[in-house]
């Protein structure tokens, strides 16, 4: 009986150039089956233990410090595909904004298009190039029916945030699915919304943003790191240990 395959993931340059041309890169199978299906009912444990009437209300909700809630976490923060793509367009010595999760459930309506940050923090004209990465692991399947991401391709290109208004479907949009256990790499600038859930079932991913070490991560990092057993050498530069500190100067 013939076995099926797994094309191996496409090369790191040819990610970054996707990146760079469309502002997006979507990658199949970059964890196997068992890990998205584990990562996925250990964040389903920790929704059930954290959901509120306030996330009853909304049909969305966000896990944080997923650094500190499971070790998998922590392994899928340094996946190797992930780092190797950032690096190339941001440094060596990179680290995490932010870590976390969510999830859409059914009923959930669209959410308004925005960039991430830091580039919502700062006055347009943004600059030219890199300042940040997104990347996005589907841990569920993304369909059009269950709120996947919608995106404008090439927007990262406008340095501008997106024009009111937020909430109207853009022309030139595109919704992005794919399996679960694929990841999506997004330019920090690139316009994308969430869109509303008309399934039967919920819709998680995993959401890492990745910056150059001189900007001041979105969440407090340090704070997580310093809740970790022996962390390694790598995760203690990702969540900021090596992170110019400010100092006086003079008397």
């Amino acid at each position: 009986m013939r076995q099926s395959t797994v094309a191996p993931p496409p090369s790191v340059e040819t990610i970054v150039a996707e990146i760079d041309t469309n502002g997006f890169c979507v990658v199949p199978n970059v964890i196997d089956t068992a890990t998205t299906d584990r990562a996925r009912s250990i964040l389903h444990e920790l929704l059930d233990a954290e959901i509120t009437n306030t996330v009853c209300q909304s049909h969305t909700q966000r896990v944080g410090r997923l650094v500190v809630k499971h070790p998998l976490f922590v392994e899928l923060l340094c996946q190797p595909l992930v780092l190797a793509v950032w690096q190339h367009l941001l440094g060596a010595d990179l680290i995490c904004s932010s870590w976390s999760a969510n999830t859409v459930y059914p009923g959930h309506d669209r959410i308004g298009w925005h960039v991430d940050y830091p580039y919502w923090s700062k006055q347009p004209p943004w600059p030219a190039g890199h300042l940040a990465g997104q990347t996005l692991w589907m841990l569920d399947d993304f369909t059009e029916e269950n709120g996947a991401t919608g995106i404008v391709p090439g927007s990262h290109h406008r340095g501008h945030p997106p024009e009111a208004p937020c909430d109207a479907w853009c022309a030139d949009g595109k919704v992005l699915t794919g399996a679960r256990g694929s990841v999506v790499f997004g330019h920090g600038a690139w316009w994308h919304t969430a869109r509303p859930n008309r399934s039967e079932t919920s819709r998680s991913c995993l959401l890492g943003m990745y910056i150059m070490p001189w900007f001041l991560p979105q969440e407090d990092m340090g704070a997580q790191l310093a809740e970790l057993t022996e962390p390694t050498a790598l995760v203690q530069q990702l969540l900021g240990a090596k992170q110019h500190r400010p100092n006086t100067v003079g008397a």
